[in-house]
C-alpha cells in the first residue's frame, strides 16, 4: 500500500467516528406499576445509575442503559426483590469541548417483595 493510500484510510476512520467503542445506551424498559407487584406502602424507595464515557470522541465506552441503572438499584436489595413505579432521566456532560463526556441513566423507583 502506498502512502496516499494510508492517509486516506486513516482520514476515513477519522471521520467516520469512533475508533474504539463499547457502549450500551437505554432503548426502552417497561416498569411494573404498583397494582401488578404485591406493593406495600412499605417499600423501600431506590435509585440506581449507570453511565458511559468518551475520549475526544474517538474511544467510548460505558453501560449507560436502563438494565444497568436497575440492577444497581437493587444492589443491596434481596434477589427476590422487583422494582416498580420507576421514574428516569438522562443526564449528559461534557468537559472541554468533549474531549471528555460521561452520559448517565438515573432511576428512581420502590423495591417491594415477590
Amino acid at each position: 500500500m502506498n502512502t496516499k493510500n494510508c492517509c486516506l484510510i486513516a482520514l476515513a476512520a477519522l471521520l467516520s467516528g469512533c475508533l474504539y467503542t463499547n457502549v450500551h445506551m437505554p432503548r426502552a424498559y417497561r416498569s411494573a406499576t404498583p397494582s401488578e407487584v404485591k406493593s406495600a406502602g412499605a417499600d423501600k424507595a431506590v435509585s440506581g445509575q449507570a453511565c458511559a464515557r468518551s475520549v475526544l470522541y474517538l474511544f467510548a465506552w460505558g453501560d449507560a442503559g436502563y438494565a444497568a441503572a436497575a440492577k444497581d438499584a437493587l444492589k443491596g436489595e434481596p434477589p427476590n426483590a422487583i422494582l416498580y413505579d420507576v421514574k428516569s432521566d438522562r443526564a449528559a456532560q461534557a468537559y472541554l469541548l468533549g474531549i471528555y463526556s460521561r452520559t448517565c441513566t438515573k432511576l428512581t423507583g420502590r423495591a417491594a417483595l415477590q
